[in-house]
């Protein structure tokens, strides 16, 4: 298992949540992937924060999670 170092792109960390995610499925691990599902939902989110950030505009309630 590779570790994702501390401030690492978050787009590798979904990467990773997607491949565990997959291992999880493939071996029937209902609890670990619902538990990867949550993590990966709050990392998409603030990814999207962060682009508004970047962007130079707030995200509004009717943007986020919106996709």
């Amino acid at each position: 298992m590779r570790v994702i170092r501390p401030g690492a792109d978050n787009t590798e960390a979904l990467a990773w949540l997607e491949r565990a995610l997959e291992h999880a499925r493939d071996r029937g691990q209902k609890r670990i992937e619902n538990l990867l599902k949550t993590v990966r939902t709050e990392l998409v989110f603030e990814m999207r924060l962060i682009a508004g950030a970047l962007d130079d505009r707030s995200p509004t309630d009717g943007e986020i999670g919106e996709g």
